[in-house]
């Protein structure tokens, strides 16, 4: 059995390829890991519904979804969630009073769904002008939002809880204020990310103390493991915790250079298939 029995993918920028697609060479090496009883989660921004459709381009699925940056952990095989932390309703308010500060609208993920409005909506269509692949996924026109007044209507009739929110502008300045405007509330947890390429600039907003690093310590609770038998790989800020608490904490080789100081090794880029040579060094070398 290998030294490290859970293995923690981040998927765009880690997994995932440019294209959003999960590469063979990266799909072989994690089977073969499965293949020896190591346990894979995705360890995601992204929702439930994204972690499955993901999952199941590796053909033998990952085993778990820890996602919305550790909001949700559940088993891929449509089980129970095992943890949760959703925002509250009063965060939601507030998330909502900010974006109306600052002109703007948020994304609001449940664990199947993502809610999103005009600014993001003229962003996708802005990328399929440009030739940009975009994941049809993310723009399902049932989940269009379109006026500030809809949006506190959805917290009212929406029956599962919202677990995540992004903040986005247009303006990168104005999502730098956002950002400020929501840590002086001390409410949330706060990971700034960019999308596609660099082209958009945002800040993720999750309930105070959720991050992936803790949702992974309780799956490897639920397990029976402890944080030394995980081994975790990512390239963004919304990694950092589960890169510093995992047993072996892999950064991909084009993440920024804080985040590749924070780990304790460090991989290629994700256009080379940095997981696939991850999982070969530091899981399959050790069993030959």
């Amino acid at each position: 059995m290998p030294k490290y029995k859970l293995l923690a993918l981040d998927l765009d920028g880690t997994l995932l390829d440019e294209n959003s697609r999960v590469p063979e060479e990266n799909a072989r090496a994690v089977r073969t890991a499965q293949g020896l009883g190591v346990q894979v989660a995705l360890c995601t921004g992204r929702n439930a519904a994204d972690a499955r459709r993901f999952s199941a381009m590796l053909a033998a699925p990952a085993d778990w979804a820890v996602t919305a940056n550790g909001a949700d952990v559940r088993p891929l095989d449509g089980g129970a969630p095992v943890y949760t932390a959703p925002l509250e309703r009063t965060q939601c308010d507030t998330i909502l009073q900010i974006c109306s500060d600052f002109e703007a609208d948020p994304c609001l993920y449940t664990a199947d769904k993502l809610y999103y409005g005009w600014e993001f909506r003229k962003f996708v269509a802005s990328l399929r002008g440009r030739g940009h692949p975009v994941d049809e996924a993310l723009c399902d026109p049932g989940l269009f939002i379109g006026a500030p007044a809809a949006w506190q209507a959805l917290l009212g009739r929406e029956p599962e809880p919202f677990i995540k929110a992004i903040l986005y502008h247009s303006d990168p300045d104005m999502v730098d204020r956002m950002q400020d405007a929501l840590a002086q509330t001390g409410l949330f947890e706060l990971a700034p990310s960019v999308m596609y390429g660099g082209a958009l600039k945002n800040v993720e907003v999750n309930r105070k103390g959720v991050h992936k690093g803790r949702a992974l310590a309780a799956l490897a609770a639920q397990l029976g493991m402890g944080l030394d038998e995980v081994m975790a790989v990512g390239d963004s800020d919304n990694d950092l915790t589960m890169l510093q608490m995992a047993g072996l904490g892999v950064a991909m080789g084009d993440a920024a250079a804080h985040i590749r100081a924070a780990a304790d090794a460090v991989t290629d880029g994700y256009t080379a298939c940095g997981v696939a040579r991850a999982i070969e060094r530091y899981i399959l070398e050790g069993t030959r």
